[in-house]
């Protein structure tokens, strides 16, 4: 009787149309930068985040959910002192990220600018190494996409369809040689055509994996760097959107109807994405959405680190390596007038590379020491004093615009000359071989008094040559001026590097009293 009911209950059901229901678990990470352990071998400490804490986490999610996607949108293959050595020393070897990335299972991944960083082949080697997709709608190389443009990733029998977009900004945040031949179109135009193609495909579901920040809303055209807001605004059919690139932390947003979300950087959390669907004449249908974060809790799969030992077994020796004896302390301070030793020595280090311009800018550093007074010199002390593979550019800013970039600078400061709390030092620009003051008791926009440029008297009309990151060149590129640049053809750390040992050697061949350390 049980048996028979059970049958007139189904066939009941399926009459009035009761729809086959299912869930799909969208799980990511973005702006990992190669953190692949839970350890800082630059500054020897253990860290209470990295990918062996992540893929704990994954583990019991798979465990609890059966249609489980994995995705990564972007800054991914470059970063940490792992993802240098290998880039600069270990390249033959197989490159450790993606062997993680491999071993736990991701099924698509979207470039973010920073991917870039060790130039194209490197970048090309790390895609042919991959057991997953890139994808991106925008990058394009000889009229042709880079990368897939979109995936279709078929789970419990629903099609999830992904397309990838990349900030355009990535052009200007690299040096001309690293992004060769290759064009980054706009968000918006190439998010509409992977719309198309993927709904063409049968998508059930359209899912952007975004490397761009939000930016503002409702723009009059579309954003230059952060471009998500203005893609959602002016794209449909989108029904989520998981981004990356501003190293924020966004566990839920509906905007223009879509699901938003943006995991924290470093694999400190995962984005989570929960949709639930249901079947109706043949079609799935979304019946809920939803998003969270989930913050790494303390426990790890060690085995990801045993995967990565061909490479971390040497870098301690690596970051070890004597390359002199620096006789005084090398230090940040986060003081406008005084930023520490450390920030003299990098303008140093830019004149090196660029001998001849007017200018030379760095911006606030963080605040801490890279080397206690009277210790040797080190490998792990150069990648102190540069966290970030950046590059460096010279190029043209009209004297106006000089006094504006300035002056922006300093209005991220109170009155007392205090960095404000919701103010970020990467956006402070500071500059040398010019003689200007900063009065923080003036209103802002008021407070820069530029006298001479480079010995010269400052004149608002002159055009002058400013050295500084490609990446605080990117962020102000309407305040330069058009035209050829010149970028330097190694990033700003390995400049440091190879000019730190030039130093060295030149000290160990002139006098040896010292054991071939120079003293400064």
């Amino acid at each position: 009787m049980k048996k028979f009911l059970g049958v007139i209950l189904l066939g009941f059901f399926s009459f009035f149309g009761f729809a086959q229901t299912t869930s799909i678990t969208i799980v990511a990470s973005t702006d990992t930068h190669g953190y692949i352990t839970s350890y800082d071998y630059v500054n020897d400490k253990e860290l209470e985040y990295g990918l062996p804490y992540a893929a704990y986490l994954l583990k019991n999610i798979r465990k609890k959910n059966k249609n489980v996607i994995l995705v990564d949108c972007g800054d991914t293959i470059s970063g940490t002192a792992i993802t240098y050595y290998h880039a600069h020393y270990k390249s033959d070897k197989p490159n450790p990220v993606i062997k993680v990335m491999n071993q736990i299972g991701y099924d698509v991944a979207v470039l973010g600018n920073h991917d870039f960083d060790f130039g194209l082949q490197y970048l090309v080697n790390s895609i042919n190494q991959s057991k997953f997709p890139w994808i991106s709608a925008n990058i394009y190389q000889a009229q042709f996409p880079f990368t897939y443009v979109s995936q279709v990733i078929e789970k419990g029998g629903v099609k999830v369809g992904f397309f990838g977009l990349t900030t355009p900004a990535t052009e200007y945040f690299e040096p001309s040689e690293n992004v060769k031949d290759i064009v980054f179109k706009k968000m918006a135009d190439s998010a509409k055509k992977a719309v198309e193609g993927l709904k063409k495909e049968g998508a059930d579901v359209i899912v952007a994996l975004v490397h761009s920040g939000k930016g503002p809303m409702f723009a009059m055209k579309e954003p230059f760097e952060n471009a998500l807001y203005y893609v959602l605004e002016n794209v449909k059919g989108i029904d989520v959107a998981i981004y990356g690139h501003t190293h924020k932390e966004n566990p839920i947003e509906i905007y223009n109807n879509v699901l938003i979300c943006q995991p924290k950087n470093y694999y400190q959390s995962l984005g989570i994405v929960m949709i639930d669907l249901q079947k109706r004449d043949g079609h799935w249908e979304i019946l809920n959405k939803t998003s969270t974060v989930l913050h790494v809790n303390g426990k790890k799969v060690k085995s990801v680190e045993k995967e990565v030992k061909y490479i971390t077994s040497d870098l301690k020796d690596f970051l070890d390596t004597k390359i002199g004896k620096y006789k005084d302390a090398i230090e940040f301070k986060q003081d406008y007038n005084n930023p520490g030793s450390g920030f003299d020595l990098l303008v140093n280090i830019e004149k090196s590379v660029f001998k001849d311009a007017d200018v030379y800018m760095l911006t606030l550093p963080f605040d801490g020491v890279v080397k206690e007074k009277g210790d040797t010199l080190r490998m792990k002390h150069v990648f102190r004093l540069l966290p970030y593979d950046n590059y460096l550019v010279k190029c043209k800013i009209k004297g106006e615009n000089l006094l504006k970039l300035l002056e922006k600078s300093a209005g991220l400061f109170d009155t007392t000359g205090k960095l404000k709390p919701d103010a970020k030092p990467y956006y402070c620009d500071i500059a040398r071989n010019i003689d200007y003051s900063v009065n923080f008791t003036k209103p802002i926009g008021e407070r820069v008094d530029i006298k001479k440029v480079n010995g010269r008297d400052f004149d608002k009309n002159a055009v002058y040559s400013v050295v500084l990151t490609t990446y605080r060149y990117a962020e102000n590129l309407d305040l330069f001026e058009k035209g050829k640049n010149e970028y330097s053809t190694e990033s700003f750390r390995t400049i440091a590097i190879e000019y730190l040992k030039s130093k060295y050697e030149k000290k160990t061949t002139g006098d040896k009293k010292d054991g071939g350390f120079f003293n400064w």
